[in-house]
């Protein structure tokens, strides 16, 4: 069993890299667990929302494929078809239909030199996605993953053996506290001197003025407090503070978003309590197909990051990518 002190050793935050080939966006994330999701062209969202398809690949030599499309308007047995040519076939489940092992990888192989990838059942066509930049996508992949130049690689082959690739990192682990007890209350006295330390004393729209900070008990004579600092029509943002023994302190976040060394400024953030967890989820539009999400544990001192989530691209796609996973142990 891990002691503490080896818990607190886990490294700072340091997310994986993503890019945007065409219309595939990609991502590698710290465990070098890579993801390449479809995009789709300006005007061609659909009436009944996106459909999508994910390519995901683990690391290591035997790092598979697993492939997700989305199928929402089809619940029987649907074709997967490359160009036109069948390459597979599966029944949708929970909105959409799954592909996996030697399967997954018949697929990849196919749609290497395919231009588009369509969705159909008896009736006719349900989806086309482009594979514009899917090739490029994949290369990215073999290089995150380095597997680039090897039997292994689905874009980038060469004649170096499984063996030459390297296994996926660990999983860093993060030292984390189950929240408990009472929150502490807020006074006038003290939101204010809150919004001055956060810098939301000034030009703040009076509904904000006006909405309450929100308390959650973090145990230990610890209180979160998200104090409102400003909205729009579909984000609202907070700036976290630590209450303890009737004082307010910024709270401490190795994760901020803009990287401006400010108070952290969240959206739309969330407490669980359940899970002792701290999440927000930042909409680059209304329709939620491009932003930045993210999770984080307490510690005692601050909040530590467990997960990023990102999509640059508004584009269609509500899959975002994840670029940074941790583990969290509580004690």
């Amino acid at each position: 069993m891990l002691t503490l002190a080896l818990l607190l050793l886990a490294a700072d935050p340091a997310a994986g890299a993503s890019q945007t080939y065409g219309d595939w966006a990609v991502a590698c994330d710290n465990l070098a667990i890579c993801e390449m999701t479809s995009l789709m062209g300006e005007g061609d969202w659909p009436e009944d929302g996106p459909l999508a398809a994910s390519i995901r690949r683990a690391p290591g030599p035997q790092g598979g494929f697993e492939i997700t499309v989305d199928s929402a308007k089809a619940t029987d047995n649907v074709a997967l078809r490359i160009d036109g040519k069948p390459v597979a076939q599966g029944v949708p489940k929970d909105g959409a239909v799954r592909f996996g092992g030697a399967e997954a990888a018949r697929i990849v192989a196919a749609l290497i030199e395919g231009s588009a990838l369509t969705l159909a059942n008896a009736r006719g066509t349900i989806a086309t996605i482009s594979l514009k930049g899917s090739s490029a996508a994949l290369r990215f992949i073999d290089a995150g993953q380095g597997r680039a130049g090897t039997v292994t690689a689905a874009a980038a082959k060469g004649a170096k053996p499984a063996a030459s690739v390297p296994a996926g990192p660990a999983v860093p682990r993060i030292a984390a506290l189950r929240s408990g007890g009472t929150p502490a209350t807020v006074s006038a006295v003290l939101r204010k001197q809150m919004e001055k330390a956060a810098g939301c004393d000034e030009d703040l729209a009076e509904s904000d003025k006006e909405s309450a900070v929100q308390t959650f008990a973090l145990g230990g004579g610890a209180t979160l407090a998200l104090l409102p600092c400003g909205s729009g029509a579909y984000n609202i943002n907070s700036v976290p503070f630590v209450v303890r023994g009737g004082k307010a302190a910024v709270a401490d976040m190795d994760y901020s978003g803009d990287g401006s060394g400010e108070a952290a400024m969240l959206t739309n953030a969330w407490w669980d309590a359940k899970t002792s967890v701290l999440g927000t989820h930042a909409k680059g539009r209304g329709i939620g197909d491009c932003g930045e999400s993210a999770s984080y544990v307490w510690n005692g001192k601050g909040f530590r990051l467990i997960e990023l989530r990102s999509m640059g691209e508004c584009r269609g796609s509500i899959n975002w990518l994840r670029t940074w996973k941790a583990e969290p142990v509580y004690r």
